[in-house]
């Protein structure tokens, strides 16, 4: 039987293999298709570096578009792990279908599950709940990984499931960098919310 590596060397290699911008990374300009409600809209989005910017869109949509682009870039920015969750004391406490479990003794109590040398499950607490995002399918992309499926879970602090999102990226070689060009949300709350975001005719900035 195969020796399970300590937590912090199962978790450097996971978060390791999935796919980051580098540190100078100019950013991007693109044409916006937004499906939200119902209704279509169109903008663009000039993005620098890891920071969006969206243009042309009402008051209330655009600030909720630059949140998700805000959120997908943020994801890929590089950040060293030793400076990152490995710079807290971890350790393994499962093993099952899930994969191997590590939690981490951070502000945000977190727990990882890496199966097969990926991430699956990653949850986190906060004062106002929690939340567990079930990382279903990945792109490959040479030798790295972007996250392609995926849910997120929140409940309130009691507990009481709240609500759940399900998303689906997609994505495109643009240069020498993979770039977000489609974004899928389905959120199950008080409500059904459906939103897609297309990002066309991406360039990358000179």
């Amino acid at each position: 039987m195969a020796e399970t590596p300590p937590a912090w060397a199962l978790l450097k290699l996971a978060r390791e293999r999935v796919y980051t911008l580098p540190p100078g990374f100019p950013g991007f300009r693109a044409r916006l298709n937004l499906h939200l409600d119902g209704a279509w809209y169109v903008g663009a989005v000039e993005a620098e570096g890891f920071v969006p910017r969206v243009l042309h869109l009402p008051e209330g949509v655009r600030s909720r578009v630059e949140r998700g682009l805000a959120s997908l870039l943020g994801h890929r920015r590089p950040v060293p792990f030793e400076e990152g969750e490995g710079r807290y004391p971890m350790r393994l406490f499962a093993e099952g279908p899930l994969g191997t479990g590590i939690a981490l003794e951070d502000p945000f109590r977190s727990r990882l599950w890496v199966k097969g040398g990926r991430l699956a499950l990653i949850e986190r607490h906060l004062p106002e709940g929690s939340f567990r995002i079930h990382l279903e399918t990945w792109r490959e992309v040479g030798e790295r990984l972007l996250p392609h499926r995926f849910l997120l879970v929140y409940r309130d602090p009691g507990g009481r499931l709240l609500k759940v999102e399900r998303f689906r990226d997609e994505y495109a070689q643009v240069g020498p960098y993979w770039l977000p060009v489609e974004r899928e949300v389905v959120v199950e709350g008080e409500g059904l919310v459906a939103l897609v975001m297309e990002l066309e005719e991406v360039e990358v900035k000179g």
